[in-house]
């Protein structure tokens, strides 16, 4: 492309799905090529190779289309992992000029993204496992799954979805929008103690948003007007990406999984930025990535209190 980063296009192939993975297949001397998974191109595979078991049946199940885009791969459907990875080929290929269709990852927070940003139906193609693409042209990157997002097109990949969201929905700005959020995280990797936390920030003003009890554009948008942010590490602190510049923004770690993977956003909106993690000291034996953990209370009333009286010495000397 323009831009720098490479495409594979490949004229008359099948792609196959296999649910949250995809191949794309070339047929030659009789023999039909299977290459690697749809998160990057890195040599060719034979039959014997593929992980997910033998090639489907390429006759049969087909859909035929002229052009294709393949943007479905393992963590696709993981919210952080479709705005950081999808989300910036999808803005590359429509900066482009692209006008065909993307095959992307058949799940409910993918369609609803998609429809949040009045990307047209018929351009779009979720993976069935089983199913098999036939097209004229099939659209590869070269390395889909981290497509650089930390580096040189955050910025743009940012401003390309606020665009469209405000295209269809209006500004993102509301004065009546809560200014101080706890995310509170359900499933894995919650604060065991996180009772006593919303006890001591509800009084400070702190709203208690559970994300998934929104809307992908309600939750935006009150990331969007939030002046502070607490938010135990996972795949809602992506929404961190649409807050203001200078936005507070709080993460809270357990002792077996510290990933910055926000770090991209921080740099680059200037976020006060505040990591709290787990002590060592109430690390729960048997752990592991996914586990609970436990954050010291009087550990937390220290960053918070320090966070307000900043933030009142800065409007006190403006």
């Amino acid at each position: 492309l323009d831009c720098g980063i490479d495409l594979f296009v490949f004229d008359d192939a099948c792609i196959s799905n296999y649910s949250n993975c995809a191949f794309v297949h070339k047929f030659a001397d009789n023999k039909n090529y299977s290459m690697k998974e749809s998160a990057g191109i890195i040599s060719r595979l034979d039959p014997s190779e593929m992980i997910f078991g033998a090639p489907l049946d390429l006759k049969k199940n087909v859909t035929e289309v002229d052009e294709v885009c393949l943007l479905c791969f393992i963590n696709g459907f993981n919210y952080w992992h479709f705005t950081c990875d999808v989300m910036p080929s999808i803005m590359l290929m429509e900066k482009s000029g692209y006008k065909g269709k993307y095959l992307l990852n058949n799940h409910p927070k993918v369609k609803e993204f998609t429809e949040m940003l009045g990307l047209s139906e018929d351009r779009l193609i979720y993976s069935v496992c089983g199913s098999v693409i036939q097209a004229k042209k099939v659209y590869l990157f070269d390395e889909s799954y981290g497509i650089d997002i930390h580096g040189k097109w955050l910025s743009d990949t940012r401003d390309f979805i606020i665009e469209k969201i405000e295209e269809k929905h209006g500004t993102l700005i509301d004065d009546k929008s809560p200014k101080k959020l706890y995310v509170s995280r359900i499933g894995t990797r919650r604060i065991l103690n996180e009772d006593e936390i919303i006890s001591y920030l509800k009084p400070l003003g702190f709203e208690v948003i559970i994300p998934e009890k929104f809307s992908i554009h309600e939750q935006i948008k009150l990331f969007a007007n939030a002046d502070i942010i607490v938010n135990p590490h996972g795949a809602n602190c992506t929404n961190i990406l649409y807050s203001k510049k200078g936005t507070t923004f709080v993460e809270c770690f357990g002792h077996q999984w510290i990933n910055p993977c926000m770090i991209g956003a921080i740099e680059l909106l200037d976020l006060d930025y505040r990591m709290i993690c787990e002590r060592f000291a109430d690390y729960l034996p048997n752990a592991n990535k996914f586990s609970n953990y436990v954050i010291n209370l009087t550990i937390f009333k220290c960053v918070i209190k320090k966070i307000l009286q900043n933030r009142l010495s800065e409007k006190i000397s403006r």
